[in-house]
């Protein structure tokens, strides 16, 4: 019930799989979840049993346990389905949307700073993942951090997907009034995604151009690195250039995407990027995104998309490129036409198999 895009994963996973419940290996499906979600989800799904954690103990050994969201040792109701599945000995199934480990050295790296509540985790990663019936990661990036540095052999990469929304062109958008040229990023603002990096290639850019006035960056989104991020516009003196728009609900989003002239995203590190897909899917404009994003190992030559190596010197030179508009029609529709692959009618099926391996106790492979 959480923001985020994991959580949202979560939920599209089970939406889809509600309206297929007649293709699952299972003779019923449920909800644990805690007493507030409890009476929304309720009113939601009227025909299936909603538990909250006091009727955790109604889960039988022969249940099947799906945690769509990454395991984390923290006192809260995922936790303790998690670890009540253990002492019941049921299969478990868990999605592993990004390597804990590696972000909390970056924001070490980049900020100094520990979150103490994390560490218990980041001890017990390898545990928690290796003791389960199968683990789903969303690009082959993340599979080859769990399976080389923890040992997960059951593993599965099923990629993440996006709304049939972020195709809809039946809405009214923020229409752009002067001829400016506007670039956009939108997603957490926290270091693996690199947004630093993007505000530091922008100044190199405005240097270059000797400042041109009709640029301007926004920046959607919140995280750790906000203030950081904040301050390091005001020591760079582009306040004038650069907008932090905080969270967007995502009709703003998409009218950002609809009426900019480039969209970039510089992750340093990230297991696939929701915020990419989403761009990919409804911008008008060129998207630029990393090959660090797990994105990046679903491209192929057949549909050759915007992908740079992330440094500063890059960045630039896609400022460059978007300034003086060298995009075409032909690079919006490659763009479209490869989100299309990744929506959640066509990435559910995959889940199902996966339940069914796990009910056959087929699992313990390698992909």
């Amino acid at each position: 019930m959480k923001e985020g895009a994991p959580s949202k994963v979560a939920r599209n996973i089970f939406d889809v799989l509600y309206v297929k419940r007649n293709e699952l290996p299972f003779e019923e499906i449920a909800i644990c979840t805690d007493l507030k979600s409890k009476r929304i989800l309720a009113e939601k799904f009227k025909d299936i049993n909603i538990l909250s954690i006091k009727e955790i103990f109604k889960i039988d050994k022969k249940d099947v346990i799906h945690i769509p969201v990454s395991p984390f040792v923290f006192p809260n109701i995922k936790f303790l389905l998690h670890f009540f599945a253990k002492l019941n000995k049921n299969k478990i199934i868990l999605n592993y949307h990004g390597d804990l480990r590696n972000e909390i050295k970056l924001k070490y790296k980049s900020e100094k700073k520990i979150d103490f509540t994390d560490l218990p985790t980041y001890l017990l990663i390898p545990s928690l993942l290796t003791n389960t019936s199968e683990v789903i990661v969303n690009s082959h990036l993340l599979k080859n951090i769990i399976v080389n540095n923890y040992g997960v052999k059951s593993t599965s990469v099923i990629p993440n997907a996006v709304e049939d929304y972020w195709f809809l062109e039946d809405e009214e958008y923020i229409i752009k009034y002067r001829n400016d040229c506007e670039i956009f990023y939108h997603g957490r603002l926290s270091p693996e995604k690199g947004v630093d990096m993007l505000i530091k290639g922008f100044h190199k850019f405005l240097h270059e151009k000797n400042y041109p006035d009709n640029v301007s960056l926004y920046i959607a989104g919140e995280g750790s690195q906000r203030k950081y991020l904040q301050c390091l516009v005001q020591e760079l003196k582009i306040t004038d250039k650069v907008f932090f728009l905080g969270n967007l609900d995502r009709k703003l989003i998409k009218s950002y995407l609809k009426r900019v002239d480039g969209a970039i995203y510089p992750s340093i590190w990230d297991g696939f990027s929701l915020s990419i897909l989403e761009a990919l899917a409804s911008a008008n404009c060129p998207v630029f995104f990393s090959r660090k994003a797990g994105v990046y190992d679903f491209v192929t030559e057949e549909n050759a998309l915007n992908t740079f190596n992330p440094n500063i010197n890059t960045v630039a030179n896609i400022f460059h490129y978007i300034f003086e508009k060298k995009t075409n029609k032909e690079v919006i529709e490659r763009q479209k036409k490869f989100a299309k692959k990744y929506t959640w009618d066509k990435i559910i099926d995959q889940y199902i198999q996966i339940y069914r391996e796990v009910c056959n106790n087929r699992v313990n492979k390698y992909n």
